[in-house]
């Protein structure tokens, strides 16, 4: 990239003070120091203003332009992969479950466009790119403790774009499957196996067993796809569905068994070391009524 192009370019970054939801636009270039892979206990809307990239979407890899949104779910692994244009604008909104609950109705669910299981937990919409900065133009336009109602305003815009992204997802006439960039089909096989098969422990060994070749092939091309190694990506998973299972079955003796761990102890100690508490920690912090708190990565 130009050097001049990216001493020109700025990063506008409004950083809301409630601790429901956070806004952030950003218009700089993509650091891959902070493009790391992760994951939230909230609720992600991405949206591409300007530019083009490559997005990792919980084991897939895609383009996006402007125009494009994301509905990431919470706990679905992410990054910006790479930056593929000089400049790349783009929105991304941090809600937590609480809030969008909150601000529904009998009538209107604002959580509904995050649901569904499987692959179709997290969605990709296409609309026009300028309709796209219309409705997020409230954005810039922070509240100001002076102003008396300037914040709930501002929050009521933002329910107004979470309807329309709403109405989007029921329409399904925005909704797309991404063209997926398959750097190795096999790889790409055996992460849905593993997103199927939760339970099971997920061996090296069953992994050859069942796509006959070697461990040492999964080992090296495992974290040249995904960044992580083979055991690292299975760890995560299940232990990000054992935060999904605790938060139904609230109780960490029912779940470990059912994320595959063949020892209490032994998911104990992998469940401290991911999130740094306990499950008994999580589910306190969780009734507490969860919060964001957001180490700033690129989204």
């Amino acid at each position: 990239m130009n050097t001049d192009k990216q001493l020109k370019k700025s990063s506008n970054v409004n950083t809301m003070a409630s601790d429901q939801y956070e806004v952030y636009h950003v218009k700089d270039v993509i650091s891959q120091e902070k493009t790391l892979y992760h994951y939230h206990d909230y609720y992600e809307v991405h949206a591409t203003l300007e530019g083009e990239a490559t997005f990792y979407l919980d084991g897939k890899q895609f383009d996006i332009e402007a125009g494009t949104i994301l509905l990431i779910h919470y706990n679905d692994l992410h990054r910006i992969v790479k930056q593929n244009t000089d400049l790349c604008e783009r929105v991304y909104i941090f809600l937590t479950p609480e809030f969008l609950q909150g601000s529904s109705t009998k009538w209107t669910n604002l959580e509904e466009c995050f649901s569904g299981g499987g692959e179709r937990r997290s969605k990709v919409l296409k609309i026009d790119a300028d309709l796209l900065r219309q409705k997020l133009s409230f954005i810039d336009h922070q509240p100001d403790a002076s102003i008396y109602g300037s914040d709930i305003k501002y929050e009521q815009n933002l329910i107004e774009y979470l309807v329309f992204l709403n109405q989007l997802v029921q329409s399904e006439e925005n909704e797309e499957e991404p063209k997926v960039i398959v750097q190795n089909e096999r790889i790409e096989k055996m992460i849905d196996y593993i997103s199927a098969n939760l339970s099971n422990p997920l061996t090296l060994e069953e992994m050859e067993k069942n796509f006959f070749v070697s461990k040492y092939y999964i080992t090296r091309e495992f974290k040249k796809h995904t960044g992580f190694t083979f055991h690292q990506f299975v760890m995560k998973k299940k232990l990000l569905y054992a935060k999904q299972l605790l938060k139904t079955y609230q109780s960490s003796n029912v779940v470990y068994n059912q994320c595959g761990f063949a020892s209490y102890p032994h998911f104990l100690k992998a469940f401290k070391k991911e999130f740094s508490m306990t499950p008994k920690e999580f589910l306190a912090k969780n009734k507490e009524n969860q919060k964001i708190h957001y180490e700033h990565f690129e989204a």
